[in-house]
């Protein structure tokens, strides 16, 4: 029974600590997109370390789902990374594109947002 309450209340502080990262992260990339669209939901899962979102694009009828497998973030000298694999979306043009581009590769974050990060984190 102890177990049980123990992994209730870690879950329920990761479930937290994942939507006040996700409202941030939202926050955050919205005023980087702003001129291509805009960011409709964000979701964390720092337990899977998985992220999904849906983003209307100008122009666009329908959001672009997007799905990512497994990010993982880094620390180098004082400076933050991000490493995306896994990544899938609702338009296959855009699954091609973002495999050369996005898969795999390493994205700094800035030092104000991985500031955040460590706080949530």
């Amino acid at each position: 029974m102890l177990n049980r309450l123990k992994k209730a209340a870690l879950s329920k502080g990761i479930g937290m600590k994942d939507t006040a990262l996700s409202k941030s992260a939202q926050v955050a990339i919205n005023n980087h997109i702003k001129e291509y669209g805009k960011m409709l939901k964000f979701h964390v899962d720092s337990q899977t370390k998985s992220l999904e979102m849906d983003v209307m694009l100008e122009g666009e009828v329908e959001p672009l789902k997007v799905h990512i497998q497994h990010y993982e973030m880094t620390e180098e000298g004082g400076r933050h990374f991000v490493e995306l694999t896994g990544i899938t979306t609702s338009r296959a043009w855009i699954n091609t594109l973002a495999t050369p581009y996005l898969e795999g590769k390493r994205f700094e974050i800035p030092a104000e947002y991985a500031r955040m990060l460590k706080v949530v984190a």
